[in-house]
């Protein structure tokens, strides 16, 4: 049984994460996270990672998908996007006013430096947590005019999330972090003499850190009483993971603990890891949150959420309680929004993974930011106003910290497929095991398709704009490009089944011929052989007719055992493909680099097999089953 496991990661955007919420139900239905016990070959949910109101969608999809499947995601990001919206008459006319605002100000060019920490905005927050609530509850709680929560993002998430379960299942899944604790304390402790002064801190440590294991194990049994207390399906994944956690005797050796540690691992191999971004105001370091730590120890919580959300020049600093990694002293975390850090977290779905066979094969991005500057095709190629300049650079800007995530995943996969060149040490071969190649897919969002439906201009200021119909038109476009995504994967294993047939297609296209249908043969002489074709990703980019110059979707591509005139080479290239009748086909075919690679006796490890990485099987949209 070959099981593919996919890591998603969702860029934040402000109010534009409603795409996101439209994506992730589409995709989380593709996902079969049930024991290993069939036989069968499946797709599987590794990781979800999110930042800012990414955090938001991937915390609501992940929180629905364990509980309850992906109905249950959809149901709940639903209603968080829908109670995000400004449906109130009040809360209408405050969310036109601060937009046209905004938009007054970008179309003036001025450079409003805003602060949430002096007037005017530290006036507007004291009156959005004070006088706005007790104007609404003034007015009834069924009032049509404004929510008491409306400013608020714990109200907002509070029926979507139930925060005393996830802090136990951090609890539950810190185990083996507390267990790789004590052995380093052992270890050290190791080094010296059994007399040594170091040697009581030593035991005060592995003795604090029994007990909080000897705490957490209990965790399991509060886990399942909340359980029960909410009302989790027995038929969900964290009900059945929890099923069948066994306990094993628990002895205080190196021996015990690792045991004690691959039994909880196991038990919660089926529940896919979350991962929020934020970073650290003052030490400028990147921090991932994630669900198998406990909360106050890098663990997912309300303020895990509030910090990735903590946009600077609107919100404070979000303060929270946290440990030093190296001593495990409490210490205060100052923290701002992810997107100043990983936007969303990548490389964590690789590095620091103990569990070898929870890394992904492949990671689908859901990408808010466009890939490149939206210009008016009648207008001006370089001159633009100050509002223009602040829409452009936010846009762009936002991809900065994608793009160095993502340059993480290609430099593993680099090395991955050169085999380290002659390298035959013993660390290189340990790396070699612990890596992988991973496939990175991108979902993009065409913000001249939501503008369309939205009927209104899409910037920097309309990630912060709440308008119901600004909603719809993104949560409707997510779910369309998510389909569309889907069936691209469909269709890749046909389009780019053999490397020749590609290449003669991007010789066709070089002299101006359409790539379909291109002689499939390649230097027959014998000259060049060239091996295998291995897809490094595919991306879904814009659909609407009016955008010339932006393909609908590209599909990046290499070549593997090349050889040309006996010198091995590695052939990269991409090929642009548009939505027919038939489905997608072949519009552009272009070889982007040929670089000659080092000989070596080593054989590069492989994918897990070439076709997988083509094409993770998937399941049909719900519109097309039978």
């Amino acid at each position: 049984m070959a099981t593919n496991r996919i890591a998603i990661a969702c860029q934040g955007g402000g109010s534009h994460a409603a795409y996101t919420g439209g994506v992730l139900p589409i995709l989380l239905e593709q996902f079969d996270n049930g024991a290993d016990e069939d036989g069968a070959d499946r797709t599987a949910l590794s990781a979800i990672s999110g930042t800012s109101g990414g955090a938001i969608s991937a915390l609501l999809g992940w929180y629905g998908f364990i509980t309850g499947g992906a109905p249950e995601a959809g149901r709940r990001l639903d209603a968080f996007w829908q109670g995000n919206s400004a449906v109130g008459l009040v809360e209408s006319t405050v969310n036109h006013v601060c937009r046209g605002f905004a938009d007054l100000a970008a179309m003036g060019g001025w450079d409003v430096k805003s602060s949430p920490y002096v007037w005017p905005l530290a006036g507007m927050e004291r009156w959005n947590a004070t006088a706005w609530p007790a104007l609404a509850r003034m007015l009834g709680p069924d009032n049509p005019w404004m929510r008491p929560g409306f400013f608020s993002l714990p109200a907002l998430l509070r029926p979507g999330v139930d925060w005393p379960l996830v802090a136990l299942l951090g609890e539950f899944a810190s185990i083996p972090t507390e267990v790789e604790r004590w052995l380093r304390s052992d270890l050290e402790a190791a080094m010296f003499p059994p007399a040594a002064p170091c040697q009581e801190r030593y035991r005060a440590d592995r003795g604090a850190v029994e007990g909080r294991i000897a705490n957490k194990l209990g965790a399991a049994d509060r886990l399942r009483a909340r359980m029960a207390q909410i009302g989790v399906q027995p038929g969900s994944l964290l009900h059945a993971a929890l099923e069948r956690w066994r306990p094993p005797a628990v002895r205080f050796d190196a021996e015990a603990l690792g045991q004690l540690a691959g039994a909880v691992r196991l038990t919660l191999r089926p529940i896919p890891r979350l991962l929020l971004g934020a970073v650290e105001l003052h030490e400028g370091e990147f921090v991932a949150f994630n669900s198998e730590r406990a909360p106050g120890d890098g663990g997912i919580s309300l303020d895990a959420v509030l910090a990735s959300a903590a946009v600077p020049w609107l919100f404070r600093a979000h303060e929270m309680a946290g440990l030093d990694e190296a001593t495990l002293a409490p210490r205060p975390l100052t923290l701002w929004d992810g997107l100043f850090s990983q936007n969303p977290p990548i490389r964590n779905f690789l590095s620091g993974v103990a569990d070898e066979d929870r890394k992904p094969d492949a990671i689908w991005v859901v990408q808010v930011n466009p890939s490149q500057a939206r210009l008016a095709a009648d207008g001006p190629h370089i001159a633009l106003n100050g509002g223009e300049i602040w829409d452009v650079r936010n846009a762009l800007g936002g991809n900065l910290a994608m793009n160095q995530e993502l340059g993480f995943v290609d430099a593993i996969n680099r090395r991955m497929e050169s085999g380290r060149g002659d390298d035959a040490s013993p660390a290189s071969a340990a790396a070699q095991r612990r890596d992988k190649l991973v496939q990175v897919d991108r979902i993009v969002m065409d913000g001249t398709a939501v503008e369309a439906a939205a009927g209104m201009p899409l910037g920097a200021n309309s990630k912060l704009d709440r308008d119901p119909a600004l909603r719809a038109a993104l949560w409707d476009h997510g779910a369309a490009q998510a389909r569309r995504y889907l069936a691209l994967r469909e269709h890749v294993p046909r389009l780019f089944a053999d490397l020749d047939v590609t290449l003669a297609g991007a010789c066709a296209c070089a002299a101006g011929q359409r790539p379909d249908g291109a002689d499939g043969t390649v230097r027959p002489d014998g000259a060049a052989h060239f091996g295998e074709l291995v897809i490094d990703g595919a991306s879904v980019h814009g659909i609407a007719p009016d955008v010339p110059r932006m393909p609908q979707a590209v599909v990046a591509w290499r070549s593997a055992h090349t050889l040309i005139n006996g010198r091995p080479v590695r052939i990269e290239g991409q090929s642009e493909l548009m939505v027919a009748d038939a489905g997608w086909q072949l519009k552009d075919v272009r070889i982007t680099a040929v670089a000659p690679q080092p000989r070596s006796g080593r054989t590069p490890a492989p994918a897990r097999a070439p076709a997988g990485r083509q094409a993770v099987p998937v399941r049909p949209p719900p519109e097309a089953r039978h």
